[in-house]
């Protein structure tokens, strides 16, 4: 919503980068211009997909209204930044189906004043510019059905001060994984969880997995797995051991496409060891976040490798460039991305279709 895309971009991102495969169910906003509304350009997009975030311009009222009539005609969706609602205006609010209202921009006194003369219209309104995971709970008083915000990741004190039960349980393992224990230690320990036990099986004798046999036993599993893929397993059930609320799973999308983004970037360069490292470096990145603990008590509970440490306490060494990378395409800094890429030597391309893929990848995870 901060900045619209030109129309060229849009397309490309559409065609090159998968982009209706990585949506899914999902919708895409897309900030457009007047001139992209009135460019033959949206005749690449598809309408199901999206919904085209107009913002006011010096375009005449009337034919706004023209070309956004004609657009909805083809199935497009719309929704309005910044606009105020008028007599004028009243074609324009009746063809939108979103309202989005900048809440750091505007007072509340006013955001309510502009709800209430569109209410006999089926309009959605969307809190925008949100700052933190409490301003979200200031604002969800019912008067939004849609959220949007860059930084709801910070770590929440006053949530919990421990690990519960079945995340420590999932960490011990973890730890015995990553110091390679004996495989008779680690399967007595998944003998003691039945459920954990339960939840490996299932998923080795998924269709997702592909196995042409079925495994029935905790020791030919781990066998099969092997210590890397056994620790890239846990360090998911570490967040999916705790409880997952609607929130908590944006937080878990958002971790999965950090870890699977540096995995991705440092492919080019480094050792499929350093893959699962950098895979688990993402996934951390938000542990403080998602346990409401902080970042280093959760970290010291784990037998992580010193690389991954480096990167996630301090942000030093091999790691930390690829995990700020991730970072900037989460809040939209295009200098810093740049830069990134440059110092990693990776092209500023390959990085974004390894975002898009990242996110590809996380949805259908999730």
């Amino acid at each position: 919503h901060t900045r619209r895309p030109p129309p060229r971009l849009i397309s490309d991102t559409f065609n090159q980068f998968g982009l209706q495969q990585m949506l899914g169910d999902r919708l895409a906003f897309l900030p457009v211009s007047s001139d992209t509304l009135a460019s033959d350009i949206l005749e690449l997009i598809p309408p199901e997909k999206v919904v085209l975030d107009i913002q006011p311009s010096n375009m005449a009222e009337d034919e706004l209204i023209d070309i956004v009539s004609q657009l909805h005609s083809r199935q497009f969706r719309f929704s309005l930044s910044h606009f105020t609602y008028s007599q004028a205006l009243q074609p324009l609010f009746a063809l939108a189906s979103y309202v989005t209202h900048d809440v750091h921009a505007s007072t509340m006194d006013t955001i309510q004043e502009q709800i209430q003369k569109v209410q006999h219209l089926p309009l959605q309104h969307i809190a925008k510019n949100l700052q933190s995971y409490e301003d979200f709970q200031q604002h969800k008083k019912g008067m939004f059905a849609l959220y949007q915000g860059y930084k709801f990741t910070p770590y929440d004190s006053l949530s919990r001060n421990r690990l519960d039960s079945s995340s420590f349980h999932v960490m011990q393992l973890f730890n015995l994984v990553m110091s390679q224990a004996d495989f008779n230690l680690i399967e007595d320990h998944f003998k003691h969880d039945v459920a954990l036990s339960y939840s490996l099986l299932c998923y080795l004798n998924s269709a997702g997995y592909g196995m042409p046999y079925k495994v029935e036993s905790i020791r030919s599993a781990l066998m099969l797995l092997g210590y890397n893929f056994l620790a890239r397993w846990l360090t998911l059930l570490i967040f999916a051991g705790a409880d997952v609320r609607a929130g908590q799973r944006v937080l878990l999308n958002t971790a999965l496409i950090r870890g699977r983004l540096m995995e991705l970037l440092g492919a080019k360069t480094l050792t499929q060891q350093d893959g699962d490292r950098l895979f688990i470096t993402g996934i951390f990145s938000m542990l403080d976040t998602f346990l409401a603990i902080p970042l280093e008590k959760a970290l010291d509970s784990l037998n992580l490798p010193d690389e991954v440490n480096s990167a996630l306490k301090s942000g030093q060494g091999r790691y930390a460039p690829l995990l700020t990378l991730a970072l900037t395409f989460e809040t939209g800094a295009t200098e810093q991305t740049l830069a990134l890429c440059k110092e990693i030597n990776i092209s500023p391309k390959e990085a974004s279709d390894a975002h898009v893929a990242a996110i590809e990848w996380a949805g259908k995870l999730t």
